[in-house]
Parts: C-alpha cells; sequence; structure tokens
C-alpha cells in the first residue's frame, strides 16, 4: 500500500462530506461544520492546512433521522454503534467512510474490529444542563467515563508478560483491570447518558461524545438555532449562524494562528491508498 499525502487525505475527505451535504439537503435534516472544521471554514475558507479530519455536528433528533435513513450516493458507509451489525464500533457518534480505495490505520486505538477508510465524523449534540455548577459535574463525568472506556478498548502494544519496565508494566496492568469492569455494553449506556438532558427541552448543549475539549463544550442553545451556507474548499456547506460563541468557547481567539510548533494534526492515523 502507498502512504497519502495529506492533500491526498484533504481530497477523499472533502468527497464524503459533499456527499453528506447532498443526502442533508434532499432530506431536510439540519447540520453544521463542527469544531476544528468549522474553524477552518471561519480562518481559512477550508481545511486548516495542517489539519486531517472532517467534523460534522447535528442535533440529538437530527443526528437520529441521519443515521437511519443515510444512502450514499457514492458508495461510502455509515458506522454507528446504535445500528444493527456495528456493536463493535466502540464509538459514542458515527462516521462515514470510504470503503473502497483507502484504509486507515488507528495505531494503538482501533474504533472497530474490521478494517476501514478515510471517515467524516458525525457527532450529535445533546441537551446540557442550565446551571453551571451541574453541568460542570455532568461534563466531568461524562469525561471520565470516555477515558474509561477508551482505555478499555486499546490495543495492547505488547504481552504483559514481555513488558521490560515497570511503566509500561503498571499500564498494561492498569488496562487489563478496566478491561475486565467494562462491560460489553457499555457504549450502548453511554449514549443513553448522553440523552439525559432532551435536546428539544434544554436551554444548553455539549458534545458528549469525544470530550476533547471537556467544559468549553457547554454552549448555549441559540448558537445552533440557525445555519448559513458558508464557504469550504471549492464548495458551501451549512455552518451555524452564530459560529462565533461555539468558536470562542472552544478556541478563545481563534482568529490568531498558533505557534509553528503547533501547527500538527492531532489525530495519529496513517492513512494508505490500498
Amino acid at each position: 500500500m502507498k502512504e497519502m499525502t495529506l492533500k491526498d487525505v484533504h481530497e477523499v475527505l472533502y468527497d464524503i462530506l459533499v456527499d453528506i451535504h447532498e443526502f442533508c439537503v434532499e432530506n431536510n435534516i439540519k447540520y453544521s461544520l463542527g469544531g476544528g472544521t468549522l474553524l477552518g471554514a471561519i480562518r481559512h475558507n477550508g481545511f486548516i492546512p495542517w489539519d486531517d479530519d472532517i467534523d460534522v455536528q447535528m442535533s440529538r433528533p437530527e443526528y437520529e433521522r441521519f443515521i437511519h435513513s443515510y444512502r450514499s450516493k457514492r458508495g461510502y458507509q455509515l458506522f454507528s454503534q446504535e445500528l444493527p451489525g456495528c456493536e463493535d464500533v466502540g464509538i459514542a457518534f458515527a462516521r462515514i467512510c470510504e470503503m473502497e480505495r483507502t484504509y486507515v490505520d488507528t495505531g494503538l486505538m482501533p474504533w472497530q474490529r474490521c478494517s476501514t477508510g478515510l471517515f467524516v465524523d458525525i457527532l450529535p449534540i445533546d441537551g446540557a444542563p442550565s446551571d453551571e455548577m451541574t453541568a460542570r459535574k455532568k461534563i466531568k463525568k461524562m469525561t471520565f467515563l470516555w477515558k474509561l472506556s477508551k482505555l478499555a478498548r486499546a490495543r495492547l502494544p505488547i504481552p504483559y508478560s514481555k513488558a521490560k519496565y515497570r511503566r509500561t508494566k503498571v499500564r498494561l496492568l492498569i488496562k487489563k483491570i478496566i478491561s475486565r469492569f467494562i462491560p460489553s455494553n457499555f457504549m450502548i449506556k453511554y449514549i443513553k447518558m448522553c440523552q439525559e438532558y432532551p435536546f428539544e427541552t434544554s436551554e444548553y448543549l455539549a458534545n458528549y461524545t469525544t470530550m476533547q475539549n471537556g467544559f468549553r463544550e457547554w454552549q448555549p442553545k441559540e448558537s445552533m438555532d440557525k445555519f448559513i451556507l458558508h464557504r469550504f474548499e471549492d464548495g458551501e456547506f451549512y455552518i451555524m449562524e452564530d459560529y462565533n460563541t461555539s468558536l470562542s468557547h472552544l478556541y478563545g481567539d481563534y482568529m490568531t494562528l498558533p505557534p509553528i510548533e503547533k501547527r500538527i494534526a492531532h489525530i495519529v492515523n496513517t492513512y494508505y491508498w490500498k
């Protein structure tokens, strides 16, 4: 297999995004570019130059409609823990995957047991407590549980018996112990906990499915009330009209470029042409 360049990765991801956008428009499903993809749209009119992924976010009701109805015109495949046959996915959100031409080596963190190609993440946004202290407790709890599940499903780099250093043995032993106490249906329970506060009746929202940003994910629901088209690479895709609220919560002064040494991709995957 030949390793893909970052330009190759961007081109495939863009094609997947076009497919998702067309389906959502045809079926009146509301979405917004999210996270670093939203930041890239606003600051660069496309990908953050050193980034290697795409995030799309939807309210939980729209997300449910999407995962149960999505059909790709280009042959992409949807994986979601909530769907039959996808019980081993091991993540609390959906992914749209290009399975024919590409392969992703996910290193020590396989997100499912079968091999997969390049993917776009579809993130459900759930309701959150209106009270800040209650919201902090909720997000702290979900972050802890997410880290436990992440550690439990991590692939062991070497067997415990072959570990030479005490630090490595301790990490492997902790993973082994945690794995015994995490039930096989843990991710389904986690997804139900994400929905403790219904999106429709909540005044605040949060993304509990990746827990990378902690309390910065707690935002007013108004930020997802309206959506507008915005340039991303060669096309136009939907973003939340009040993108400033979301990006300010997540990144602070988001229009200022980070130092050169931090301009690196945050995902540790390796991408190949089949």
